[in-house]
């Protein structure tokens, strides 16, 4: 029974009760002696007056009270009074991670703090056995900044497994953290913690536990036989983090990490190769039931200065020659090409534009053909949108104190009782970034998306680009075996006089590096030139985060790092950049670091650092480079002038015919978002189609609404995502800029119709996706069928829904 204020606990006054459950009441009361506010919990639960309980109550308190760690709260002094237990502690002013919203960044430094504490502990043979949100407290500094993260309940998890309490406690820990091991009955040891804080880490960031279920046994059951879910599911744009949170959170302990720390510093590298460390993510209330503890409820109160009474204030870790005329060996015809008179172009001449920014078309039409190019970014990292949408909870913030949760009642026999999980909305879908763009990609009549981790292709199938083996052309999509936790998709293309023309595949997953299809110069990474029609893993790399191929050109980036192989004639692969040169295996790219995104294009190669500046480098007959100059080709990364804040970059390739005459050039153009603004530089040409002197420096496009988040390119087409919606101009010729009439060029960045909330969007050789509303659609050029709607023809000229095949 609660005890009224101004009654003695063994000598400590209370001051107020802060909260009670199964394991008994938390106080605020005045030490008689230091005249200072602890928290003090009193276990009350059935069973604690056995002698034995009680003296194992003294053990664990002993134990508990000699860990001296900033991050692990403080237990001042420790008894039993009337046979019921007790213990003091440090109260925090804060609240914990089940009823607070965190941004990504926070939430890993939270991770490391915690797992600092948890390495502490394990070192001195202390295993805590239920971590998850609720007992973990955080404090902030008058700023507001994130000061500390503080671990609750050392000791109590244990105790609840005490053989002299009620059987209602005959399983230890908050289910939904709780690791298979555990469950299966086996002891609890380091890796069992890690295993729940990686679970922690993913409710944080995803706003629902990993594992979910309708009873505890189903709950159990899922963390024992159920693969373990990928954070890209709801976090597309937190992709890096899902190898890393598989790991930790592996049903064999010896295959999780080391320790907790080793977790966390992979934890904050993935998390570097994102744009995610400003946006929130939320916790929202934690499902709560049968087989669920619930935390005690705690009154506001006013605070105390957020100070930290523990030991020290140690602070952790948060965190040439001309394109179109060099011929390849093998190959009958030359890149840049147009198709020879009496051949039909793939996918077809076009009427001229005037790149960039398109003031508008009079006078003569040239005829374009494209080439290759990746249309938006490889695998870049973005920013999330601010999972903000479920409901907070009141605010727990208050004299937080280390308060035992109820060990959770779980019998595996009997644990039938209806849980009823608390709902809130579904969270808004992210902000569309590079990330969400590396979702999908479209090239020379192939189409591949992700959805829920997997990967799904249609379209052309020359060189076995779909993946299934084959090399039978498909309109509509089908799953790419081979492949799992999938989190980014790239496809690059070659022209070709009699068809779609060769395609390379290459994508993420499981945080390496997989190609197939079309392999000539080495562009599948696996030291040949032969095609494969199934995914082949590229080895050599460490944690892949990104990847981008074209014209047999793939480079990833690998922890941080830059690596490429295939072809290298123009230095786009770094390397010498000598002609015909070749790199059989991934080479690391020199000058670069700190990598984010990249793409390649048809000779050359851009990427984006953290630190949001734009690189690039290859050819730069176009000043594609973007430094002010022409003619000179770079072998390593050259910075892009003039850009600040870069948060998206795409490089894209066509090929120029003038009516008038036979020649065909390639051009390259590049398009970047910078401060939430497009620019692009590189070819150039007038109303009548006639080259001009190229755009040398970044140029901003106008037209565009003020927050642009992401932006793609290709055959002189241009797409970007604002305001939740696809804007595109440029080359319409097969409606791929949502144009009309489907031949006009589109002078003006101009909103797609059709489209409900736009979250990602790619162009690439004349035919557009975009995600909306969580589903495909896709538009333009179809003569493969790579519109994905079991059609084939010359252009579509709407967005069409493409479906997925269920399972």
């Amino acid at each position: 029974m609660p005890v009224a204020p101004g009654s003695l606990i063994a000598g400590y006054r209370v001051v107020a009760q802060l909260g009670s459950g199964a394991m008994g009441d938390v106080y605020i009361v005045e030490n008689p002696h230091l005249h200072r506010r602890e928290a003090m919990k009193v276990i009350s639960v059935g069973g604690a007056s056995n002698a034995d309980f009680q003296q194992r109550f003294t053990n664990e308190a002993r134990t508990a009270a000699a860990l001296d760690h900033p991050s692990i709260i403080t237990v001042y002094a420790y008894g039993v009074e009337d046979d019921s237990p007790w213990f003091t502690m440090s109260y925090l002013d804060g609240p914990d991670l089940a009823s607070v919203r965190l941004t990504a960044a926070e939430v890993v430094t939270v991770v490391n703090q915690v797992a600092d504490a948890l390495d502490y502990a394990h070192n001195r043979q202390v295993v805590h056995r239920d971590i998850k949100p609720a007992n973990i407290v955080i404090t902030r500094d008058e700023s507001g900044a994130l000061r500390r993260a503080v671990v609750l309940d050392f000791g109590i998890a244990r105790l609840s497994d005490s053989p002299q309490l009620t059987a209602a406690n005959s399983v230890v820990g908050t289910m939904a953290y709780t690791a298979p091991e555990i469950i299966s009955g086996q002891n609890a040891g380091a890796r069992s913690d890690q295993y729940g804080l990686a679970c922690t880490t993913y409710t944080l960031l995803a706003g629902t536990p990993p594992f979910q279920g309708d009873t505890s046994a189903a709950i159990m059951m899922a963390h024992l036989q159920q693969p373990t879910p990928s954070i890209a599911h709801l976090r597309p744009d937190l992709a890096p983090l899902a190898p890393v949170l598989a790991r930790a959170m592996s049903k064999d302990p010896a295959a999780r990490y080391p320790n907790c720390k080793e977790f966390a510093a992979d934890l904050q590298r993935a998390l570097g190769q994102t744009q995610s460390g400003t946006a929130t993510a939320v916790a929202p209330v934690p499902p709560v039931g049968a087989g669920h503890g619930s935390h005690p409820s705690a009154p506001s109160h006013p605070s105390a200065g957020g100070s930290y009474p523990g030991s020290g204030q140690q602070s952790f870790p948060g965190q040439q020659s001309q394109p179109g005329y060099q011929s390849f060996p093998g190959q009958q015809s030359h890149p840049g090409f147009a198709s020879q008179p009496g051949q039909q172009s793939f996918p077809g001449q076009y009427p001229g534009t005037t790149p960039l920014t398109h003031p508008g078309a009079t006078g003569p039409q040239t005829a374009w053909q494209p080439l290759g190019g990746f249309p938006g970014q490889g695998s870049q990292p973005g920013t999330p949108a601010p999972y903000g949408a479920a409901p907070q909870q009141k605010s727990k913030k208050g004299l937080w104190i280390g308060m035992a949760v109820a060990a959770v009642a779980i019998i595996a026999i009997a644990a039938t009782s209806p849980l009823w999980w608390p709902k809130s909305d579904p969270p808004p879908a992210p902000v569309p970034t590079a990330a969400t763009q590396a979702q999908m990609d479209t090239i020379r009549g192939t189409t591949c998306v992700i959805q829920n981790a997997e990967l799904y292709c249609w379209g052309s199938n020359e060189n076995g680009q779909l993946g299934d083996g084959g090399e039978n052309e498909r309109t509509t999509p089908a799953k790419v075996n081979h492949l799992k936790e999938v989190t980014a998709i790239s496809l690059g293309g070659y022209s070709s006089s009699t068809g779609p023309g060769a395609v390379t595949a290459c994508a993420v997953a499981e945080g390496d590096a997989y190609c197939w299809g079309a392999g000539l110069f080495g562009a599948l990474g696996n030291g040949g030139n032969s095609d494969s029609s199934v995914p082949t893993k590229v080895s050599g790399l460490g944690t892949v985060t990104a990847i981008s191929t074209d014209k047999y050109t793939t480079c990833a980036i690998s922890d941080g790092d830059v690596y490429c192989w295939g072809w290298n004639s123009r230095g786009e692969g770094g390397g010498s950049g000598d002609s015909g040169e070749e790199l059989k295996r991934p080479t690391q790219v020199n000058g670069i670091s700190d990598a984010e995104s990249i793409s390649v294009g048809a000779g050359n190669t851009c990427a984006v650092t953290k630190q949001k500046e734009a690189y690039c480098w290859g050819d730069n007959y176009d000043a594609q480079l973007g430094n002010g100059s022409t003619g000179t080709r770079s072998t390593t990364p050259l910075k892009v002038n003039n850009l600040e804040n870069v948060s998206s970059i795409s490089v894209g390739t066509g090929t120029h015919r003038s009516r008038d005459s036979d020649s065909s050039l390639q051009f390259t153009q590049v398009c970047a978002v910078a401060d939430g603004e497009v620019y692009c530089w590189g070819a150039k040409f007038d109303a009548d189609g006639a080259k001009l002197d190229p755009q040398k420096l970044p140029a901003k496009v106008e037209g565009l609404p003020e927050k642009v988040h992401t932006v793609s390119t290709d055959v002189d087409t241009m797409c970007a995502t604002a305001d939740d919606a696809a804007y595109c101009w440029g080359n319409n010729q097969f409606g791929q800029a949502g144009g009309p009439d489907g031949t006009s060029t589109v002078t003006a960045p101009t909103e797609v119709n059709g489209l409900g909330k736009v979250t990602a969007v790619v162009t690439g050789t004349s035919t557009t996706c975009a995600t909306s509303d969580e589903q495909y659609f896709c538009w333009g050029f179809n003569r493969a069928g790579q519109v994905g709607n079991g059609s084939t023809g010359d252009k579509v000229l709407t967005p069409t829904q493409v479906n997925l095949p269920t399972e």
